[in-house]
């Protein structure tokens, strides 16, 4: 079994031209990678192709297999935005939610997010960050060192392990037991893609229960993180807790399998 637990709906082909469109393209392209379960990221943009958290959680509310992560953002419409991911994980149509420092311009050291994390706290939910790729300034494995030591019951998610310098981010940030590490993204870049696996096979020898897969679907592909997790040098039982237990455990997912 795999849960996919970072993508996105596709918004690279011009002929998906309807969120319908998109949503299709991504179950078929689920059933044909072999994942049994996802979480759709939601942008935290006010109009996005990637879709909106209302856009998202309305397009699969009536698909079992599918759940939301809601993207928030300081910097746009911050309160009306808030209040709307309340209301969806007050009513269960979220499992998560979601700053993209770096795409956006904020750091982590920003006050205002104290209101995600209460937030976050409150629903007993994850966070997941983006960090690393371009702007990574922004989203230093630093600020999540001392996050995590400030909210110890947040359960926070970093994205794409502060790629390329994966090595930094694990150091500064493992003696935390809170923080999770997603590895969506890691198997886009194939030429780097040997000192990923060393880098990744080191932290799975130590915390294989801590790493969260993900591919970042709609710009990456499924079957390449498949198979980068397939490489590791770990036993079955840690592939499967990264392919599928340590999502479904983080997120508290109950899902059906896809039809």
């Amino acid at each position: 079994m795999i849960v996919d637990a970072h993508l996105h709906l596709p918004c690279c082909e011009d002929t998906l031209l309807t969120l319908n469109d998109k949503k299709g393209r991504l179950l078929r392209d689920l059933v044909i990678s072999g994942v049994d379960g996802a979480i759709v990221i939601a942008d935290s943009e006010l109009s996005s192709a990637i879709g909106t958290p209302k856009e998202c959680v309305e397009l699969f509310s009536d698909t079992g297999n599918i759940f939301v992560m809601g993207g928030i953002s300081p910097i746009i419409d911050f309160e009306a935005r808030m209040v709307q991911i309340d209301s969806y994980l007050e009513r269960g149509l979220m499992v998560a939610c979601k700053l993209y420092p770096g795409h956006e311009s904020f750091y982590m050291d920003d006050s205002r997010l104290d209101e995600v994390y209460k937030l976050c706290k409150k629903h007993d939910v994850p966070l997941a960050v983006h960090t690393g790729w371009d702007n990574a300034q922004y989203n230093h494995p630093k600020y999540f060192a001392k996050i995590a030591e400030e909210h110890s019951a947040l359960r926070i998610i970093i994205c794409h392990l502060w790629w390329p310098d994966i090595d930094l981010c694990y150091r500064l940030t493992s003696e935390y037991p809170n923080i999770f590490y997603d590895i969506s993204s890691l198997a886009y870049e194939a030429n780097h893609l040997e000192k990923t696996r060393s880098s990744l096979n080191h932290i799975a020898e130590k915390d294989a229960h801590r790493i969260i897969f993900g591919s970042d679907y709609g710009m990456c592909s499924i079957k390449s993180h498949i198979d980068l997790v397939n490489s590791l040098d770990i036993d079955d039982f840690n592939k499967h807790l990264i392919l599928c237990d340590n999502a479904v455990k983080l997120f508290n997912l109950k899902f059906c399998a896809i039809e």
